[in-house]
This record gives C-alpha cells, sequence and structure tokens, in this order.
C-alpha cells in the first residue's frame, strides 16, 4: 500500500520530486517504492526523461485501478463513520477548478458565513462519479444549454477555448510575429510538428477548433489527463495547450502567451445540484453566492 500511494502521488503529478513534496519524502524513498512496485509487478510504470517522467502503458493502466480502489476504500471508511458529517457541503470539482475559480470565492463566502463547513471531493471527473453523492458540483461541458445534466443545472459560465504555450516555444517557431497568428498555421510547418496537448483523445477540442478549416490536424496528440500537470507542461514547452480564462495568472505574469487567432466557443463549467434532494439552507446559502458571484463576473 504504501509504494501504491507513492505511485499514485508521482503518476498524477508526473513527477518524482512534487510527489516527495506532496508526501512529505525523500526523492530517493520515492524511487525506492516506484522501484519496489515495478519488481513486484514485473513491469515498467514510467519512462525516465530529463527532468520529467511519464507513465508507460503499463504505469496508466495501474494509475486508473489504483485510483479505482483508493476512491472505493475512501466511501467504505465514510460509510463505516455512519451518516455523521464533519462538513455542512460537500462540493464536487477538480484540483484545477477549485484551486482557480472556487476557493477565492468560497473564502470570501467564509467570512460572510462562518458556521458554514466546506469541504471539497476531486473526484468529479471519475468515471464513477455521481452527482447524487455531493450537495453541489461544478464541472466542465458543453454549455448553452446542451448535455445530459440541464435540469440539475443551476448556472452555466461560458468560458471560450483558445490555445497558449510558452513564450520560449513561440520565439523558436515564430521569432519576428508581433501580430496574432492565422488558426489555420497550425496545418502548415512549423507549427504542424508541434504535440498539441489535450484531456481526451475522445473529444478532439483541436479539431473542434479548426472544424471551419474543414482539414485534419496531423500533430501529435499528448494525453494529459490532470488539468494542472497539462498547465506545467505548457509552460515548459512540451506544447500547446487549449485552455480557458481559467489561465489568467499565467498569461498576465508571462509563464504562458496565446498567440493564435480564433476561440471555441459552446464550452465552459456549470454549477449542478443533485435532482430531487431535500433543499438544505447551508448548501442553498453557498449555492446563491457562487450564482451572484459568477454574475457579477
Amino acid at each position: 500500500m504504501d509504494s501504491l500511494k507513492v505511485f499514485e502521488s508521482a503518476a498524477r503529478n508526473l513527477s518524482f520530486s512534487r510527489a516527495a513534496e506532496e508526501l512529505c519524502l525523500s526523492k530517493g524513498a520515492i524511487s525506492y517504492q516506484i522501484r519496489k512496485l515495478e519488481e513486484f509487478v514485473q513491469a515498467s510504470l514510467f519512462r525516465r526523461a530529463v527532468r520529467q517522467v511519464f507513465l508507460t502503458d503499463e504505469g496508466k493502466l495501474l494509475l486508473g485501478s489504483t485510483q479505482s480502489v483508493f476512491r472505493e476504500l475512501g466511501k467504505a471508511f465514510t460509510q463505516f463513520k455512519g451518516d455523521a458529517r464533519v462538513f455542512d457541503v460537500l462540493v464536487a470539482a477538480t484540483t484545477y477548478v477549485a484551486s482557480r475559480w472556487l476557493s477565492p470565492r468560497i473564502a470570501s463566502f467564509s467570512e460572510q458565513y462562518p458556521d458554514v463547513a466546506v469541504t471539497f471531493q476531486h473526484s468529479v471527473n471519475s468515471a464513477d462519479f455521481n452527482l447524487q453523492d455531493v450537495d453541489v458540483a461544478m464541472r466542465w461541458c458543453e454549455c448553452q444549454g446542451q448535455g445530459q445534466d440541464q435540469r440539475n443545472r443551476l448556472l452555466e459560465i461560458p468560458m471560450p477555448l483558445f490555445p497558449a504555450c510558452s513564450p520560449q516555444l513561440l520565439r523558436r517557431l515564430s521569432p519576428s510575429t508581433d501580430r496574432p497568428i492565422a488558426a489555420e498555421a497550425l496545418f502548415c510547418a512549423p507549427w504542424n510538428k508541434v504535440p498539441l496537448l489535450c484531456e481526451d483523445r475522445a473529444l478532439d477540442l483541436w479539431q473542434l477548433w479548426l472544424k471551419p478549416h474543414r482539414q485534419a490536424l496531423v500533430n501529435p496528440r499528448r494525453v494529459i489527463g490532470d488539468a494542472n500537470v497539462r498547465v506545467q507542461a505548457a509552460i515548459d514547452g512540451q506544447g500547446l495547450i487549449m485552455d480557458d480564462a481559467l489561465l489568467k495568472y499565467e498569461l498576465e505574469n508571462g509563464l504562458l502567451i496565446a498567440p493564435f487567432a480564433g476561440q471555441l466557443s459552446g464550452y465552459g463549467y456549470a454549477l449542478l445540484s443533485p435532482a430531487g434532494r431535500p433543499s438544505n439552507p447551508k448548501v442553498q446559502a453557498l449555492c446563491d453566492w457562487l450564482v451572484k458571484s459568477a454574475q457579477a463576473d
């Protein structure tokens, strides 16, 4: 179990160093536990590169199984404790959305409602996520009245998507460009060789962005499931990222730049509440606060 805990952290962060910081262990201890696990399963779980590690196919398979098992254990422990909750409102959101959009709003909410204890749950994008298990959730989705959860939606926050990359990558590929680059440049050298960082191959946002041009992209896709890791990969110059206004910090501080013209609309975030759940004044207070905050923005 120790090795699996270490593996899950290293695989999720794609970094032995960040796993060491997260678990308060030395980097040597992380490497030792990973090596023990690889010997046990008789397979390489990581492909090592300079200052970076990547999951092998075996590593990806084990990560999914490990995270699923950990979630099930968490549910079991919760059931052992009975129905007594140490929190008033359970909010489901990815760590990316929680830290960039929800956290500052809940901080101001807590000043107004100090007696309401809010807890986050981060498996909102997992295959077994059930909206009925939480009080409120915030998920990335299709907006403008689309999607299966429309009846549960309290609020939609459309956020157009756009490509971004590191300034270093831009200077290397387009050193003399001081104007927005046309989207169709991605079909031509040198941009058609740049890896496109994505979360899921099943939904190709890059091809949707360029749908009006009716031409297939040949760029290699690099799947990075965790949004925080994907942003860091873009900052490190690993490729182009398709993201939204939640990249505000990186864009304002010059860590990333949005060099292309054109955006992809129709996507954003939805604030969801389980259908048919009895009204809870504390849950309602938080939902009202988040709705008013978003409308003010």
